[in-house]
């Protein structure tokens, strides 16, 4: 499995489960994080080598539409793409040109430019095919939520100690 921007919480995470599953891991990050068990490689070697290629990278004005046809004409035929990112991160146009073609195999879409997909869009009818919708919901489980909670409530707690954790700059 190929990660783009692997190094981040979730991606780290993925990383640890595919290795759970036998996979070799290879990443292609920005970020100079240590990432335990993946192999750092080029974009193309990424596209290259991997028969998945999963996105975790944030949305920004560098990412938006990043990743597009040049990116699909480089991995396997056989291979599949996987966003649980961001939407606007994938070219939808060119991916779906990509599907329509058999340049690759497959898409599982966990987010969209557009949630849901417009009533016309174009991954509605592919999804017949090979492109898989799924809601961006995960967070919605109640576990999930109560997580989120005491995570906000320990960093209140840790700031008023003199102790902040889960600091941005």
């Amino acid at each position: 499995i190929g990660l783009i921007g692997g190094r981040g919480a979730i991606g780290s995470k993925v990383s640890e489960m595919a290795r759970v599953f036998g996979m070799k891991v290879v990443i292609t990050s920005r970020s100079s994080k240590p990432c335990e068990g993946a192999e750092v490689v080029s974009m193309d070697e990424l596209l290259g080598r991997s028969d998945f290629v999963s996105v975790h990278c944030p949305l920004n004005s560098e990412t938006r539409k990043s990743i597009g046809r040049p990116h699909f004409e480089k991995m396997k035929t056989g291979a599949f793409l996987i966003n649980t990112a961001r939407g606007g991160i994938i070219n939808e146009e060119e991916l779906c040109d990509a599907l329509e073609q058999d340049v690759i195999a497959g898409a599982g879409l966990d987010v969209q430019e557009s949630e849901p997909p417009a009533e016309g869009s174009r991954l509605w009818r592919l999804a017949q095919k090979n492109c898989l919708l799924t809601p961006h919901i995960g967070w919605q489980r109640v576990e999930t939520r109560q997580r989120l909670v005491d995570s906000v409530a320990l960093n209140i707690t840790q700031f008023l100690k003199g102790e902040p954790t889960n600091v941005v700059n």
